[in-house]
């Protein structure tokens, strides 16, 4: 009779400490080389704790892994520009959109004078991002623009390319992005720019535009969702806190640009934390553009409230 009850007093011991158990959850994060990487770069390389989880951040370059994802349910947490979220999710993708990140890192560059629009006038423009949010961005600019004769646009495969003509010949004017931007500052003498943000607010009244954000699986629980999102918003702070520092940390995480060009990027790459709710007016404007110039990015419908977390 004593080993009977000893018997049962360890099994509901056992029971009960592991009912007192909490489940971890393992996430996978996929994040795109540039200044949505950036965003989070404090976080991976500081790695903290949170509670009832673990988690794996995966990088990667192009849109072509980021809409695999989004199809395969690979990643749980996925950073991706916010038409090309809004596209897939409205095909079905169990995907919320809960911040954005990014609210456009886009400038024009050139060896040649580059003071305001007017020095576009009648000129060749090489960009990239064929009718994705790189080229609905500046059409917008510059069909809202009195030019004596348009520009044109000559498109090319990549920003990288982009920035290639550039260097073949510093008289082109080149539409460029963050962090590749400052790499060609280090190989063009005298350089200028014009900031796409600021032409943006000029020509549409609206402060930026929100480029890329955070995708969550809608089976992802809310606590773990919360507490991942405060701590990109303390990394994207602490990013602003001290950029020197933080670019330093790209190194030890293998990033693809060198410390200084890190570093010089940070500013001009508009990295700002806001929620799906505080993020909602700006992209429904900028949805809004572009279902007038290209619906099918938006497969020809302004995001449902579903869209967002």
């Amino acid at each position: 009779m004593k080993l009977l009850i000893t018997l049962t007093l360890s099994v509901m011991t056992l029971t009960l400490a592991a009912c007192g158990e909490t489940e971890t959850t393992d996430v996978s994060i996929m994040v795109p080389n540039g200044s949505p990487a950036i965003s989070q770069m404090v976080f991976e390389y500081e790695r903290p704790e949170i509670d009832n989880m673990t988690y794996d951040i995966e990088r990667v370059s192009g849109a072509e892994p980021l809409v695999a994802a989004f199809g395969s349910e690979s990643h749980q947490i996925i950073f991706a520009p916010t038409n090309v979220g809004a596209r897939l999710i409205s095909t079905g993708a169990p995907y919320a959109f809960a911040a954005t990140v990014n609210w456009g890192n886009l400038h024009l560059a050139s060896g040649q004078t580059l003071e305001s629009l007017d020095d576009l006038d009648g000129k060749e423009i090489i960009a990239f991002g064929q009718n994705a949010t790189p080229d609905i961005v500046l059409a917008t600019i510059l069909d809202k623009h009195d030019f004596s004769e348009s520009p044109t646009i000559k498109y090319v495969d990549s920003v990288q390319t982009a920035g290639a003509n550039l260097v073949e010949d510093p008289s082109r004017i080149v539409m460029l992005a963050e962090p590749v931007l400052s790499v060609m500052a280090n190989q063009v003498d005298a350089m200028q720019t014009l900031d796409i943000q600021a032409l943006w607010q000029e020509k549409t009244g609206e402060d930026s535009y929100p480029q890329a954000g955070i995708f969550v699986h809608n089976d992802l629980d809310e606590t773990i969702v919360n507490a991942y999102l405060n701590e990109i918003e303390a990394s994207i702070q602490a990013l602003h806190d001290d950029p020197s520092l933080v670019a330093s940390y790209g190194e030890a995480l293998d990033y693809p640009f060198p410390v200084p060009i890190i570093e010089n990027a940070i500013p001009r790459s508009n990295i700002m934390f806001r929620s799906a709710e505080d993020s909602r007016d700006a992209l429904e404007v900028y949805f809004s553009m572009i279902l007038e110039r290209n619906a099918a990015l938006l497969n020809h419908e302004m995001p449902s409230d579903d869209f967002y977390r």
